[in-house]
């Protein structure tokens, strides 16, 4: 099932299947290690819609809740 970033729940795994967004925030999602077909994990969500932290390739990342509504992906293990 596909979805956005910012409705996986911590503890689920997602797989990145594309950035819908302008050029230049693309490019820095591309920068930080999150491309097309890249396994992560949320660890865990800031309360009131405020930052995701998610492990992916082997480090954790935070993303802004406007920055993960960008991503969408498609949960694993469902």
């Amino acid at each position: 099932m596909q979805t956005r970033l910012n409705f996986l729940e911590k503890g689920e795994w997602g797989r990145v299947i594309k950035i819908a967004c302008g050029k230049e925030v693309y490019r820095r999602l591309l920068e930080l290690g999150v491309t097309p077909n890249t396994l992560l994990y949320c660890i865990r969500w800031a309360p009131m819609h405020g930052a995701v932290e998610v492990k992916i390739r082997g480090f954790c990342l935070a993303l802004g809740y406007n920055e993960a509504a960008f991503i969408v992906i498609e949960k694993e293990g469902d």
